[in-house]
């Protein structure tokens, strides 16, 4: 997996803080990878527990019923 250090190095900064972000792109531009990695660095820095990390990939038809809901 490519590291994207550019977009990582924009919102690192935003880290500790209590704005909410959002990460916004076309379809397949890499939207999840870069937030796998934020999750990667978070986790290795000690600020984020695995427990505390939920991902949801609404495309798996296990999560078709929170679809509906929205």
């Amino acid at each position: 997996m490519l590291l994207r250090e550019d977009y990582l190095s924009r919102i690192r900064g935003f880290y500790d803080s209590n704005l909410i972000k959002i990460l916004e792109g076309i379809r397949r531009c890499g939207k999840s990878v870069i937030l796998s990695q934020i999750k990667d660095e978070l986790k290795e820095q000690g600020k984020a527990d695995e427990n505390h990390i939920i991902f949801i990939n609404f495309e798996f038809i296990e999560y078709e019923k929170l679809n509906k809901s929205i």
